[in-house]
């Protein structure tokens, strides 16, 4: 009898043992997800990738240099592809004041390249490096989203108007409305409807499926000399805006309007820390990991950083 006993008693601790590692393993991730500090750190420091940022399949990030404003176009000639811990491993050259980019369910890099305020192309490339001028596109293209079907829409600098464009190229007008002239920042909520912000005016805007064009709100007294909203990213219905001349981050509720000063002191130097005292040297691109819950944010300062910003968990 002691013999089976002390038997079954050993292949039930064998069962148990298991579960208790997983139980274990689990509670702590939960635990450490809980007890995760708000903080914001700069993974690169004085980096001239200061436009658009988005993240692909592998969570690798990609940003543009879009450069300095000069006639009409930006300095920039590169898209930098980063890791999550701020080493960068390659880069695609050549290119003229890239705006914007996104990624396609292909792994394809889209870009706004070459605008010359009459039109700017729509630069398609592909994992190889092959690339090709997709679409042409009037006005000045800038920021850029894609849907799950691998439309794009593109914001426009001074046309009124978002386009969308075709995986094959095939260009028409999704939405217009003369408060979408000088949108910059495009993403979409959890109801397929695209959410823009406007560069010059820093009002931000939703457009149904149909098109139809209705106001979320304006985040006011952000606008200096033009400079208003940068780019923004939208997690869980919020909307996450870079106040490229004021140096803050704002957070933006869909349903209500609701505007929170959720990060930066106000002062132009790229300071890290938690939420109260860290700063930014003109916020201007802006992503987020939605697994992971940290935004990315690019600085258009003279001597700005790549920065991780991880969020709370009541946000």
């Amino acid at each position: 009898m002691m013999i089976k006993f002390q038997k079954n008693y050993f292949n039930f601790s064998i069962k148990i043992i298991p579960i208790i590692i997983i139980t274990f393993a689990f509670t702590q991730c939960i635990k450490d997800t809980e007890e995760r500090e708000s903080l914001v750190e700069t993974i690169i420091p004085n980096f001239s990738g200061n436009d658009a940022i988005a993240i692909d399949p592998n969570g690798n990030i990609i940003v543009s240099e879009y450069g300095r404003f000069l006639n009409t176009g930006g300095t920039g000639t590169k898209l930098f592809k980063i890791t999550n811990t701020g080493i960068v491993t390659d880069s695609i050259t050549n290119l003229s004041g890239p705006l914007g980019n996104g990624i396609d369910s292909k792994g394809n890099i889209y870009v706004n390249n070459a605008n010359n305020t009459a039109n700017g192309q729509l630069l398609k490339i592909s994992p190889n490096g092959n690339r090709n001028i997709l679409a042409t596109v009037s006005g000045w293209p800038s920021g850029l989203a894609l849907d799950k079907d691998d439309n794009i829409y593109t914001t426009n600098f001074i046309e009124p108007n978002i386009h969308k464009i075709t995986p094959k190229g095939n260009v028409s007008i999704f939405a217009s409305d003369p408060r979408l002239a000088g949108c910059v920042g495009i993403d979409f909520d959890s109801k397929e409807n695209l959410i823009v912000a406007n560069f010059a005016t820093a009002e931000i805007l939703s457009i149904t499926e149909e098109g139809i064009v209705s106001s979320i709100t304006t985040i006011p007294n952000i606008v200096i000399s033009g400079f208003g909203i940068g780019y923004i990213t939208v997690l869980n219905d919020t909307v996450f805006a870079t106040g490229v001349a004021v140096n803050k981050i704002f957070s933006v509720s869909i349903k209500t309007g609701a505007i929170t000063e959720l990060i930066g002191t106000g002062n132009a130097v790229t300071k890290d820390g938690n939420f109260t005292e860290a700063s930014f040297n003109g916020p201007n691109g802006i992503t987020v990991d939605v697994k992971n819950r940290i935004l990315y944010v690019s600085e258009f300062g003279q001597e700005g950083g790549l920065r991780k910003i991880y969020l709370p968990n009541d946000i």
